[in-house]
């Protein structure tokens, strides 16, 4: 497990992935839960304000790991593109996933299917209903 940074210079969200990160390799019960659940391996793409790009990998299919993505990007079973913003309104649940890909907010390449699948994952690492348990 390393302890290097997910975050990246000049994207909003990106501190979100350390979180979901420590999350994850803190709770054996959810990293379990998720792999069972969501069973998939989803690329994350965010855009921020200035028109870069980065990307996240989550892998649900085996290792229940969040990592950061240098270089080429994997082959996955969900690719999800959205603004850095949209992102962190997803993430906060102040945005809904369907309505989001239906208004063009987030595209979604690969299965539909488990794309439904990663969001009551997303739902449990919602930083607000953490923030007692992250502090601690």
């Amino acid at each position: 497990m390393s302890d290097e940074s997910l975050a990246e210079e000049g994207f909003y969200g990106s501190e979100l992935f350390d979180f979901m990160k420590s999350i994850v390799d803190d709770d054996p019960d959810l990293k379990k839960k998720s792999i069972a659940k969501v069973s998939s391996v989803c690329v994350i793409t965010l855009k921020n304000n200035k028109g870069e790009t980065k990307s996240w990998l989550l892998d649900f299919k085996k290792n229940g790991t969040v990592s950061k993505i240098d270089g080429k990007i994997p082959k996955s079973d969900i690719h999800l593109t959205l603004k850095d913003v949209d992102f962190v309104k997803l993430i906060n649940n102040e945005a809904n996933p369907q309505r989001m890909f239906m208004a063009g907010k987030m595209k979604i390449k690969g299965n539909l299917m488990k794309a439904a699948s990663i969001e009551p994952f997303l739902r449990e690492v919602d930083p607000r209903t953490k923030n007692e348990k992250a502090k601690l």
